[in-house]
């Protein structure tokens, strides 16, 4: 079986999306499927690779992004260039430059939405963009939800439910990436502080300014770790400056992987405090009960995350954009160790049972497999 991964990007660059696809890429090719990646570059040239897992990686040159699109113009042309090879193209959404790709290029064989997130916001974007994704959607052989809750809500799934296959995501376990020296020098640079830590990118839908005004009714001894990089930094960081809580927040930037699973284990919380449904599972919360984590969560409806971390078992929900409950949930695992402990571990264990990289990626091939017996 040949099978093509089509997204956006692709790691390095970091996302949720990017990590889900590498994690499907290393899973596939190791279960001895003949895989290849078709992204977008973040530069001009078109740029060819193979990982480490032996798949081959092209990364179409793009000349930046329009309306969160990246405009790369060799990417039609080279799934067009390469279609007829696969027997599944893999296509993550939203994304509507490999949408055109596969209206360009009209692979013959199985075609496989894995869908991340409705397009939320981009109203002017999805006037114009409505009409391919409907055509996607219908020419599609199945379509890949990560949550039921997600599936169930989304207005542009409703039509197509019939073809709808529940599939969480996963990660591979962040336990074995754990450096004793890496976690020393979190709690040396924030001794004697109680750390809840946040991890994301810098968006308008991660609410961390939320989390940010929330900090000021944390106790005294508490900072708030908050990790990733994007378009939001700048505002963020001055929002810290005028609420005067430099000493309560601290923005550390993008994190290598090595750091992730070393600022978790250092820290007694993990806060996920989306605001939208474009926050359609939250795969950090992932790392965070994997690390054996309570986590404080957003209860968003119609999306997959207080579906992934579930109120009053592995943490606790409270209502998107409500600073004063944020603090409330956060201050009252801080004030009970012994309940957050016991959360912490309903997490790891729903993380065993639930979202480990190897369930996501047997389930993902399960569908290929059923696709083409079907034909």
């Amino acid at each position: 079986m040949r099978v093509l991964q089509l997204g956006k990007f692709f790691p390095p660059v970091r996302g949720g999306i990017e990590t889900a696809t590498q994690a499907l890429a290393d899973g596939l090719c190791a279960r001895g499927v003949e895989v290849d990646v078709l992204v977008a570059h973040t530069g001009w040239c078109t740029q060819r690779a193979r990982a480490t897992g032996g798949y081959g990686i092209v990364r179409a040159g793009s000349a930046g992004q329009l309306l969160s699109t990246s405009m790369a113009p060799r990417l039609p042309l080279e799934l067009a260039a390469q279609a007829g090879r696969y027997d599944v193209v893999h296509v993550h959404m939203p994304d509507p430059l490999a949408a055109v790709a596969v209206w360009w290029a009209r692979p013959r064989g199985h075609v496989v939405l894995h869908w991340h997130s409705d397009v939320v916001r981009q109203r002017l974007a999805m006037a114009l963009y409505g009409p391919l994704q409907r055509w996607l959607l219908a020419r599609a052989d199945a379509v890949i939800a990560t949550s039921e809750p997600y599936a169930e809500a989304s207005e542009a799934l409703r039509p197509w439910r019939h073809k709808v296959h529940v599939i969480p995501l996963g990660i591979a376990d962040p336990r074995p990436r754990l450096e004793s020296a890496r976690v020393a020098a979190f709690r040396s640079a924030h001794a004697g502080r109680r750390l809840v830590a946040a991890l994301g990118r810098m968006t308008h839908y991660k609410g961390f300014d939320v989390l940010v005004d929330a900090a000021a009714a944390l106790p005294a001894d508490t900072r708030v770790l908050i990790a990733g990089a994007g378009e939001g930094l700048q505002a963020l960081r001055a929002r810290v400056d005028t609420l005067g809580l430099q000493d309560r927040v601290r923005l550390l930037g993008p994190l290598d992987d090595g750091d992730v699973p070393a600022l978790l284990e250092a820290a007694e919380l993990f806060c996920l405090p989306s605001t939208g449904r474009a926050e359609a599972f939250g795969l950090a919360m992932l790392e965070a009960m994997a690390m054996g984590r309570a986590v404080v969560c957003s209860s968003i409806p119609g999306s997959g995350v207080p579906w992934v971390s579930r109120d009053g078992e592995t943490g606790l929900c409270v209502p998107p954009r409500d600073a004063a409950a944020l603090a409330g949930a956060l201050r009252r695992l801080l004030q009970d160790p012994a309940l957050a402990a016991r959360m912490g571990q309903a997490g790891r264990a729903r993380f065993e049972t639930t979202f480990q990289a190897a369930a996501m990626v047997d389930a993902t091939l399960a569908l290929y497999r059923s696709l083409a017996a079907s034909r």
